[in-house]
């Protein structure tokens, strides 16, 4: 009875054992041959967009800038516009929501932050969303900002606004900034009143 129970068992523990050692082999040389494979190369495909849009092959930009930008909100928050005025470069043009533009120098920066932000009482910048981007076209450096902004104005009187600020760099200081508004909807107002202040 055990010869005939050995009869029918060990045969098929022999067959278990080469499937093991096959599905070893297998998994081995799938192991290897992953291992032996090269990161396929990329070749950049021209650009099927039309030619207006001049701004299209970006890539991530350094994080610093966002900081950088991060500090100047903060600098305009506190009223540091000796601190705030440091970010700036030599030329810097602002082109503003209400469809003003202005160009500073390293003269009258300074004191056109200055003359801005004597109109305020107090401000508070939220800036929820910082994305610093590296456009390769033009070989430029961007910080793409969207501000929960909310002021109190000399007189008391009081307003939010969310914007998006476009501010361009060079050499790590900001050169160029351009700034539109949005008016939010109640609903949209109501999240980006439970942003957590700083």
């Amino acid at each position: 009875m055990f010869k005939r129970f050995l009869f029918y068992v060990l045969p098929g523990i022999f067959v278990i054992s080469c499937n093991n050692d096959k599905t070893a082999n297998q998994q081995s040389t799938a192991i290897d041959s992953s291992d032996a494979k090269t990161e396929p190369v990329t070749t950049e495909q021209p650009s099927t967009l039309p030619a207006y849009v001049m701004f299209r092959n970006w890539e991530q930009g350094d994080p610093q800038n966002s900081r950088l930008i991060l500090n100047t909100y903060q600098a305009w928050d506190s009223d540091s516009t000796g601190i705030m005025s440091a970010y700036f470069g030599d030329t810097t043009r602002f082109d503003l929501p209400d469809g003003r533009r202005f160009t500073t120098n390293n003269n009258t920066i300074e004191s056109t932050l200055r003359k801005w932000r004597k109109s305020y009482k107090e401000t508070s910048n939220i800036p929820f969303s910082l994305i610093s981007l590296h456009n390769k076209d033009l070989d430029q450096q961007w910080v793409i900002a969207w501000t929960w902004n909310k002021w109190q104005h000399a007189d008391g009187s009081k307003d939010s606004m969310l914007y998006c600020d476009n501010w361009r760099l060079k050499d790590g200081k900001i050169v160029y900034l351009n700034s539109t508004e949005n008016r939010p909807s109640k609903p949209l107002i109501k999240t980006l009143n439970k942003i957590p202040a700083k």
